[in-house]
């Protein structure tokens, strides 16, 4: 990667995270807010080279947004999650290889869901471990409508990539 889209990669991150915080914040759907730097996150993991340096470069960029905006103190939970997220991402891709189609959308919806899910289950109980006066995790329908908000957005930046985000 070079330096220019090294910077470009900074900057859409940080774009989005100040539009997750700020504006997704006051129009959210039903209470559930997107999660922009995430949905970044997966597709260029998803999309990209198996470069383990890209992997790093992205979940540390992507954790340190999403901690800083975040209404927690822990600098580095989301770096750690998103590691792990996108080294487990990578292997499950190798082990789903298609010859025709490396990205296939069929293999991306569901990917999605388990790795949103991962993240927030584990963010939750790293969270809750670091500050044992946090609730528990609840699994209401807050949490659905936020990971179908989710999917319906990262399915959008699915076609955008497969379409025009040739090169990461």
């Amino acid at each position: 990667m070079t330096w220019q889209k090294a910077l470009v990669v900074i900057f859409l991150f940080y774009f989005l995270a100040l539009l997750q915080g700020s504006f997704f914040a006051q129009f959210s759907l039903f209470g559930a807010v997107p999660s922009l730097v995430f949905i970044l996150f997966f597709l260029s993991v998803f999309f990209g080279k198996k470069d383990n340096y890209l992997i790093i470069f992205l979940a540390f960029i992507a954790g340190i947004f999403l901690d800083l905006f975040s209404p927690y103190t822990y600098l580095g939970v989301s770096i750690a999650l998103l590691l792990l997220v996108g080294f487990l991402l990578k292997k499950t891709q190798a082990m789903l290889k298609n010859r025709g189609d490396n990205n296939p959308f069929i293999y991306f919806a569901p990917l999605f869901l388990v790795y949103l899910v991962f993240y927030e289950i584990f963010l939750k109980v790293v969270l809750r471990y670091l500050d044992p006066s946090r609730s528990l995790i609840v699994f209401d329908s807050l949490f659905a409508i936020g990971i179908v908000y989710n999917l319906i957005l990262a399915t959008i930046g699915f076609w955008i990539f497969k379409k025009y985000g040739k090169g990461i």
